[in-house]
């Protein structure tokens, strides 16, 4: 099948949803918006894109693309105006669409009809080619789409890096990892402060990683806390071979929020045998059936350094059993040929 992705800019979303369909053996076309700003400012995203096979980046070019598509896939965020300023062209050439919004349920009532406005004003005349709408970041708490179309959660996957690497994405793919081992390491931080939503949450727990003779934690647990953190101004992280030995040597790993409510950590966490540490209002965004206590810690109410306090109160035996059941999810959930799967059946592509 021939796909068409809209976006203004080329982002991690946009690669992990490229690689799942050409993974299936679609072929898929990537038409960005300001090539300008890509040129500009060229990103590894759009390095990744151009070096994947079966991947066709466009700068508005019509004489790349098909006479005709399966699949219109339309990435509203992150400006909705401009993001849709070729989207009337590329709606008469395909056949259905599928559209992605940011969402998030935390949006007012007043905020949310706004953003669903921008996009609606300009799609109208193709609503009834649009038959799937996801969101990243959760449905709107007042939401139009939803009375009219089938609406999921976008779901997400491991960053990049470990998707177009072979090496690196055998390595956190390895099932190296035995659920009944003991770890050195009770939890771990493994990221940039950025954005400022963030450095707030990093803020609240850091002492808590103190490596001294009085750290409470690890006199607890008699085991360590690790925490390697940068800036986005200076990314100065762990290399893929040292992060993935950190986290399958960690109890626990924190994902705190980013830019967007989902990140790659949980993902990355799961498949290396460490229990994801993340907010109460953020499971479900995964669509992976997260459980508080069964395959992960939920944080609630924002309440992080108490999160992390308690983890050092929960015995071996519940640690081995939540790594168990997330051993158990590889084979369904967790390897690519099931993630890359959810999400083609997410955006509305057949099996």
């Amino acid at each position: 099948m021939n796909i068409c992705h809209l976006t203004f800019v080329a982002d991690s979303l946009t690669y992990t949803i490229a690689k799942a369909l050409t993974y299936a053996g679609h072929n898929v076309f990537v038409w960005i918006v300001n090539p300008e700003h890509a040129r500009r400012h060229p990103s590894k995203i759009q390095s990744r894109l151009l070096e994947t096979s079966r991947v066709q980046v466009i700068s508005r070019n019509e004489n790349d693309l098909p006479s005709l598509f399966d699949r219109l896939i339309v990435q509203v965020f992150p400006r909705p105006t401009e993001s849709l300023r070729d989207f009337r062209f590329l709606a008469r050439r395909g056949e259905r669409i599928t559209l992605i919004s940011a969402g998030d349920r935390s949006k007012s009532w007043r905020t949310a009809m706004k953003l669903q406005w921008l996009e609606l004003r300009t799609i109208s005349p193709y609503l009834g080619k649009i038959d799937r709408v996801v969101y990243k970041d959760g449905f709107y708490s007042h939401d139009f789409h939803g009375l009219l179309k089938s609406r999921r959660v976008t779901g997400f996957d491991i960053h990049s890096q470990f998707l177009h690497s072979e090496q690196s994405f055998h390595a956190i793919h390895d099932r190296n990892w035995n659920p009944e081992s003991q770890r050195p390491i009770l939890v771990n931080f493994l990221g940039s402060q950025d954005p400022s939503v963030r450095k707030r949450i990093l803020d609240s727990v850091r002492t808590l990683f103190m490596q001294d003779s009085d750290n409470q934690l690890t006199r607890l647990t008699n085991k360590q806390m690790h925490w390697t953190e940068y800036s986005d101004a200076s990314p100065a992280g762990l290399s893929s071979k040292e992060f993935l030995d950190v986290l399958a040597r960690s109890d626990f790993t924190l994902c705190p929020l980013g830019y967007s409510l989902v990140t790659h950590r949980p993902l990355e966490a799961l498949l290396q045998g460490s229990i994801p540490v993340l907010s109460s209002a953020e499971l479900d965004l995964y669509d992976l059936g997260l459980e508080d206590g069964i395959n992960c810690i939920a944080v609630k109410d924002g309440q992080w350094h108490n999160t992390v306090e308690e983890l050092a109160r929960i015995n071996d035996e519940n640690i081995v059993e939540m790594r168990r059941n997330i051993f158990a999810m590889l084979d369904n959930t967790l390897c690519y040929k099931a993630a890359s799967e959810r999400m083609r059946k997410r955006l509305g592509l057949p099996k």
